[in-house]
This record gives C-alpha cells, sequence and structure tokens, in this order.
C-alpha cells in the first residue's frame, strides 16, 4: 500500500514541473492543485494506525463510554486527566454516538488541517505543487495528521487567525484564537503575533535572533526551573506536562544543532524569499510571518522541552522553503549560499526518519512506511504503539538533550 505515497509524490512532482512557473490565475492549476490536498486528506483519513500518538487516540475513544450522562462534567475530567481539551473531546464524542468509529475523527481531522493549510498557502506562493512536496517528504504532513492531531487542529485555526488579524479583523482574530484554545493550549502562542508588527526584518536580525537564544538558552535551567515551580501543587495532566517539559534542556552542542536549524537556514530562505517579492503588500505579510517563526524559534532553540512551539511556523517555514528551492535554478545571487542552506536543511531534516528505538528494533521511519489502510486492519502493525511507549518513556537516547538538576 505504500505505493500511494509514490503516486502522489510523481503527481505532485509532474504538477509542479507543469504549472509551478505559471504566475498568473489557472484554473487547471487550482483544480489540480486542491485535487491533490483531496488525496492527502485521504492518505490521511483513511489510514491504519500510522504513527504513534494515534494509538492513543484509539485507545481512548474505544474505552469511552457510547451514553455520556454528563457532558460538562465528561469535558472536564478529559481536560484534567488527559489535557484533552474540549473541542477535541467533543470531536470524539460525536464520532462515538453517530458513527461509533474512530476513522470519522481521523477524516474530520484530516480534512480540517490539510484544506486550511492549502489554503492558507496558496495566498503567499505559486509554487504551490513544490509546498505540497516539502510538506510531505519533511515530515510535517505525518507530523499534524497522524502524531499531533489535537495541534494540529488548533494550528490550522492559528493560521487562520494570524490571517484574520493581517485583515484587521480582530474579532475574527480573537475568535479563531479561541477556537484554537479549545483543541489544544498551545494556540495560545497566536497571540504573540500581533507583536510582530513592531520588528523589521535587516540583515542584523540573524546575529540579534542568535544572541537573544543563545542568552536565554544560558539563563535556561533558572527560567525553566522558576516556571515550573509556579506549575508545582497543579493538578491535572497538563500541569504534569509542563513540569516535565520545564525540566528538559539541551546540551552546547544541542543548542547549537538546534540554531542552525531552527534559526540560521530558515533564516537565510525566508530573507532571500522576501528580497525577491516584488509585490509590496505581500512581502509586509510575508515579513510578519517571518518575524513570527524567528520569534518561535529563537524560544524552542532556548528552551529544549518547548521545541514543539515551532508547531505554529512549520507551514510557513516549508512555504518559504518551497519559493526558495524553486528559484534556486533560475537566480544566480549568493548561489554557493543558497546550495548550502538547502543541502542543509534536507539533510538536518532527514536525520529524525533514522532515530533508533532499540527495543522494538525500529526507526522513526516504520511509525508511517508501510502505509497501512482501514481496509486492512493489520494487527501487526502494534509495534508502533510500542515504539510510542519507548519515546514516551525516555528509552531513545538523543546526546543533544539533558535533564536539568
Amino acid at each position: 500500500m505504500t505505493i500511494v505515497y509514490l503516486i502522489f509524490l510523481m503527481l505532485a512532482g509532474y504538477c509542479s514541473f507543469k504549472y509551478d512557473g505559471i504566475e498568473e490565475p489557472d484554473a487547471h492549476k487550482t483544480h489540480r492543485y486542491w485535487a491533490l490536498c483531496l488525496m492527502l486528506i485521504c492518505i490521511s483519513g483513511f489510514s491504519y494506525g500510522l504513527g504513534g500518538d494515534k494509538f492513543v487516540y484509539m485507545e481512548n475513544f474505544d474505552q469511552m463510554p457510547e451514553h455520556i450522562d454528563s457532558l460538562g462534567e465528561y469535558l472536564y475530567f478529559n481536560v484534567l486527566l488527559h489535557s484533552y481539551m474540549p473541542f477535541w473531546s467533543l470531536l470524539n464524542v460525536m464520532a462515538k454516538s453517530w458513527f461509533d468509529s474512530f476513522y470519522v475523527v481521523q477524516l474530520v481531522q484530516s480534512a480540517f488541517v490539510n484544506i486550511i493549510f492549502c489554503y492558507v498557502v496558496s495566498k503567499y506562493t505559486r509554487r504551490q505543487f513544490m509546498f505540497l512536496i516539502v510538506y510531505f517528504l519533511s515530515g510535517v504532513f505525518f507530523q499534524f495528521n497522524t502524531e499531533v492531531m489535537r495541534e494540529g487542529l488548533a494550528v490550522a485555526f492559528g493560521l487562520l487567525a494570524i490571517e484574520a488579524w493581517m485583515d484587521k479583523n480582530k474579532w475574527r482574530y480573537f475568535l479563531l484564537v479561541f477556537v484554537g484554545l479549545m483543541f489544544h493550549v498551545s494556540a495560545v502562542l497566536v497571540l504573540v503575533f500581533p507583536f510582530c508588527h513592531f520588528v523589521k526584518i535587516k540583515r542584523w536580525t540573524l546575529p540579534v535572533a542568535f544572541g537573544a537564544a543563545f542568552t536565554m538558552w544560558v539563563m535556561s535551567d533558572f527560567l525553566a526551573s522558576h516556571a515550573a515551580s509556579f506549575a508545582v501543587g497543579g493538578i491535572g495532566m497538563l500541569v504534569q506536562k509542563v513540569i516535565t517539559y520545564s525540566f528538559a534542556a539541551s546540551t552546547l552542542f544541542g543548542f547549537l544543532r538546534s540554531a542552525i536549524t531552527f534559526i540560521i537556514l530558515p533564516f537565510i530562505v525566508m530573507y532571500y524569499n522576501l528580497k525577491w517579492t516584488e509585490d509590496e503588500a505581500l512581502r509586509a505579510r510575508k515579513e510578519k510571518l517571518m518575524v513570527f517563526c524567528l520569534a518561535l524559534s529563537v524560544l524552542a532553540c532556548a528552551f529544549a522541552g518547548f521545541s514543539r512551539l515551532r508547531s505554529y511556523s512549520e507551514i510557513y517555514n516549508w512555504m518559504f522553503f518551497a519559493d526558495f528551492v524553486f528559484t534556486w535554478l533560475w537566480t544566480k545571487e549568493r548561489f554557493i549560499v543558497r546550495t548550502v542552506a538547502i543541502v542543509g536543511i534536507v539533510f538536518l531534516t532527514s536525520l529524525k526518519y533514522f532515530v533508533y528505538y532499540p527495543i522494538n528494533k525500529s526507526h522513526f521511519y516504520d511509525f508511517f512506511i508501510p502505509y497501512t489502510c482501514i481496509l486492512d486492519e493489520d494487527r501487526s502493525i502494534f509495534y508502533r504503539h510500542g515504539m510510542h511507549t519507548e519515546a514516551t518513556e525516555g528509552e531513545v537516547s538523543d546526546n543533544n538533550t539533558r535533564k536539568m538538576e
């Protein structure tokens, strides 16, 4: 069944070659773009047991009572015991009551996430098919559709909220932030975006961002431990997660690797993308997005336990990268620098696929390969559940991180 991956990539590659160079609106291009978006929805929506987190969601769904006496009480205890925000619980409750199938949950989740992502990206780049390729190959597609599914929905509505703010519709902005929060508490990060209007991108922005990240990294033990102390004594899974994440830190090598991966190479990509954008209105919007991406990257580098802060910038980063790759051979300016950036991003992104899980004798790519479909509920792929348990229990070694004393 893994052939569906190859079919998608071949179709996206063909469409990229044929249509990504077209600057003006084109009905054929639009039709094929949304057809491939639909294909992504189906790949995720009709999958069986892809990823690791999905097994946890499936188990919780199976254990959910068919009839809930007090919905309000059920939603409250889901927040307390699982840190599941109310809208995620409601989605599961409706799917359980009406269809008794978790497949409905993953299909609805996939539809919302991929349609919103593709819509937002189409507003900023004509290299839409190249984006679909890097979105898929980078693993971000699998991340938001099979792993952090709740957060994927929050990110999707967060991106719509950012669009609303830039369209000067503040009521819609706050409404969409609220919807995002009701799926995952991390959506609070979108409230940072309005402050990005006060920063302009210059050449010296990169060393300033790196310096800020390094300074906060040096102080991270002190800052994180004090932040965690405020949560000590609180109750609920959400509080426990905050405490756990707060006491994760990176080594110096880990910080430098994160800085290269999250700050330096993406800055090169975004800087040239910004420089080559001729439309002033579009350039202004992109600049705000770039500031937002850099702000989250600085925090993610400084506090290793909160590296997932970058989830809200992932789509923008790969959107910029799609443009960058497409213009790579057509613009000679700083060709060597841009080539190094592309090679570096591809190399560092690919490393995660080869993370080894010694107990299960598997690699990270085994979460997604082979593709498994709902037409063949083969329980032999439950080793992925074991891989997830191995990772969450800290059995997978990472020399770039450490536990704070």
